[in-house]
């Protein structure tokens, strides 16, 4: 059964998982971007949004409709960028793309910057 990445993954071979002298295919511990993944649970990592069926086995282990995978892959962007729960909303709605150091967010699209602060579009002060 095979998945293609499509973001950048942590290597999971057995020198990686257990640091028997560094991996000898990936040396940064890092899988790029279109890694094919032949492995019996690469259908987990399509359900979770970060590869995409590379066979039909895999394709029909996920069993996963095109609007399941987009909405997996949009879910696994979110969390890669560490959109805290509370902030979901925002984010989708593009007030905000993350955040920066000190845990204040960045502006999105939908957010226009003022005086140092940010302001809404759709924000309504009664």
């Amino acid at each position: 059964m095979k998945a293609k990445s499509i973001s950048v993954q942590n290597c999971a071979c057995d020198d990686c998982c257990h640091g028997s002298g560094g991996c000898v295919d990936y040396p940064d511990r890092k899988m790029p971007i279109g890694t094919i993944i032949d492995h019996p649970d690469s259908w987990r990592l399509v359900r979770m949004g970060v590869a995409v069926p590379a066979d039909e086995e895999c394709e029909q282990k996920a069993h996963m409709t095109e609007d399941q995978l987009k909405a997996a892959q949009y879910a696994a962007v979110r969390t890669a960028r560490g959109i805290a729960p509370e902030d979901f909303e925002a984010y989708d709605r593009g007030d905000m793309i993350g955040y920066y150091g000190n845990g204040s967010p960045i502006p999105g699209p939908s957010a226009t910057v003022s005086d140092g602060g940010i302001i809404l579009d759709d924000y309504d002060d009664d």
